[in-house]
C-alpha cells in the first residue's frame, strides 16, 4: 500500500455505532418525547392560569396553578439538559435497564388513564401540597446536575453539592413524593399497583447508578456513600 493509500485510508469516516445510538435513543427521541409533554404541560398551565381571572378564583385554583407551572419548569429544565448533557464517563445500556429505567421514569404518566377512587376536596390538598414540594425538590436538584443528567445509569460528572449533599438521590425523592401526590386524590387498587411497579423501578435504577459511579469515580464516590444518605434527607446512612 502506498503512503497516499494509507492517508486515505485513515480518511475515510467511520460507521461510529455508540454515537448513534446515543443520538438516537438517548437524546433525540427523549428530548422529542419531553418535548410534546412540554406543550401538553404548557397548554395545562394556560388553563390554570385563566381559572385565576375568573373572579371565582380558589385556593385550590392558586394551588393547581402554582404545581402546573412547576411541572412545566421541570421538563423543560428536562429537555435543555437532554440537549447540553456532558458525554458519559461509563453507563449501563442493557436491555432490562433501559426498558426499567423508562418504565421508572415515565409510568407516574399513567396515573390519569387508570379508573381511580375519588377521596374529596382534603385529599386534593394534600395532594397539591405534596406535588409542590416535591417538584421544587426535584427542580432543585436539576439545577446542580445540570449537563449531568440522564435518564439511564450513567456517568459524567460527580454532583456532591446542594441536594446532592442531603441525598444521592434527589430527583428520586422528589419524582417520589410528587408522585405520590398525583395519585392520592384518586388512589385505589390500580394507583396501588402503579405504585409498586414505580417503586421497584426506582430501586433497581438506584442500585444499577450506583455501580456505574463507583466504576467511573472509585474511592472519590465510596467517600461520598459512605457521607450522605441514599434517598432521604437526614436518613441515617446505608450504602
Amino acid at each position: 500500500m502506498t503512503v497516499s493509500s494509507t492517508a486515505a485510508a485513515r480518511q475515510r469516516p467511520t460507521f461510529n455505532r455508540s454515537y448513534w445510538a446515543d443520538l438516537l435513543f438517548g437524546r433525540t427521541l427523549p428530548a422529542l418525547f419531553f418535548g410534546l409533554f412540554l406543550v401538553f404541560q404548557l397548554i395545562v398551565v394556560w388553563a390554570a392560569a385563566g381559572r385565576l381571572f375568573t373572579g371565582h378564583a380558589t385556593v385550590d385554583d392558586l394551588l393547581a396553578f402554582v404545581n402546573r407551572a412547576l411541572r412545566l419548569s421541570f421538563f423543560t429544565m428536562l429537555v435543555v439538559m437532554y440537549v447540553v448533557r456532558l458525554p458519559s464517563r461509563g453507563s449501563d445500556r442493557r436491555a432490562p435497564v433501559v426498558l426499567v429505567s423508562l418504565i421508572g421514569t415515565f409510568a407516574i404518566l399513567a396515573t390519569g388513564y387508570l379508573p381511580g377512587v375519588p377521596h374529596g376536596p382534603n385529599a386534593l390538598l394534600v395532594s397539591d401540597l405534596l406535588i409542590t414540594f416535591g417538584m421544587v425538590w426535584a427542580v432543585w436538584g436539576l439545577a446542580y446536575l445540570r449537563r449531568s443528567f440522564s435518564i439511564l445509569p450513567e456517568a459524567r460528572k460527580l454532583v456532591t453539592g446542594g441536594p446532592y449533599g442531603l441525598s444521592r438521590n434527589p430527583l428520586y425523592f422528589g419524582e417520589g413524593v410528587a408522585s405520590i401526590g398525583v395519585m392520592l386524590p384518586v388512589f385505589g387498587p390500580w394507583q396501588l399497583l402503579l405504585l409498586l411497579v414505580f417503586i421497584v423501578s426506582q430501586a433497581l435504577r438506584i442500585g444499577w447508578e450506583q455501580r456505574v459511579l463507583e466504576e467511573a469515580f472509585g474511592d472519590q464516590y465510596r467517600r461520598y456513600l459512605r457521607r450522605v444518605p441514599m434517598l432521604v434527607p437526614f436518613w441515617p446512612v446505608r450504602h
